[in-house]
C-alpha cells in the first residue's frame, strides 16, 4: 500500500547500526522526516545524510529524521561510520520488508536518469569517500520522503518522480520542522 497524506504509518521495527532495534513509535510527539533511501553505500544518499548532519541544527528542536536503507546492518554500520556520530536514526531493512509494504519503487529508468542528469553531483560524494564499494541491496530504488506530524499522521509524502535521488528540497523539510 502506498503511503498517502492523512495516513498513520504502522509500526516499523528495524535494527540500527549497532544492531539494537528501533521502533518508529519512539518518535511520537516529534515531527519526523522518514526517508526510504537506497543502499547504504549510495553516493547520493550519503551526500544527503552529510547535508542533514551538517545542517541539523537548522531544524526545529522537536524534529528528527529516520532513514531506512535496504542494506544489512554490517553494511549500514560500515558506511554510516564515515559520517561520524549522526543526530538522527538510520535503520537497516535487509529483507526489503517495509520497502515492499509501502510500495517503494524500483526503477532502472529513474536510475539511468540519475546517472545522466546528476552525475556532476557524485563528485562531492566521491571526494568525501561515499563510494559504493560494497553493494548489498537493490541499487535501483527510487527514494521516498514522508513528513509525519507530532500525532503520527502523514502530512505529505514524496515518491521520487524524476530520478532515484529525487527528494523533498532541504528548505521544505526545514520549514516543516519549524512550524
Amino acid at each position: 500500500m502506498k503511503i498517502i497524506t492523512g495516513n498513520k504509518i504502522e509500526e516499523i521495527t528495524l535494527p540500527k547500526t549497532d544492531g539494537s532495534l528501533f521502533n518508529l513509535s519512539e518518535t511520537k510527539g516529534k515531527k519526523v522526516l522518514l526517508t526510504f533511501y537506497r543502499i547504504a553505500g549510495c553516493s547520493f544518499c550519503n551526500l544527503r545524510l552529510h547535508e542533514f548532519n551538517k545542517r541539523f541544527g537548522e531544524f526545529g528542536k522537536n524534529f528528527t529524521h529516520v532513514g531506512i536503507f535496504h542494506s544489512p546492518v554490517d553494511n549500514l554500520k560500515y558506511f554510516m561510520g564515515k559520517h561520524g556520530p549522526l543526530p538522527f536514526t538510520v535503520l537497516a531493512d535487509a529483507n526489503f520488508k517495509y520497502f515492499q509494504k509501502y510500495e517503494i519503487e524500483r526503477s532502472y529508468s529513474k536510475m539511468l536518469a540519475t546517472i545522466i542528469f546528476k552525475a556532476h553531483k557524485v563528485f562531492p560524494a566521491l571526494i568525501r569517500g561515499y563510494i559504493p564499494t560494497r553493494i548489498k541491496g537493490y541499487f535501483d530504488i527510487a527514494v521516498t520522503d514522508v513528513l509525519i506530524n507530532e500525532e503520527g499522521v502523514v502530512e505529505e509524502v514524496y515518491y521520487a518522480k524524476k530520478d532515484v535521488a529525487d527528494h523533498f528540497p532541504f528548505e521544505k523539510i526545514k520549514e516543516f520542522s519549524l512550524r
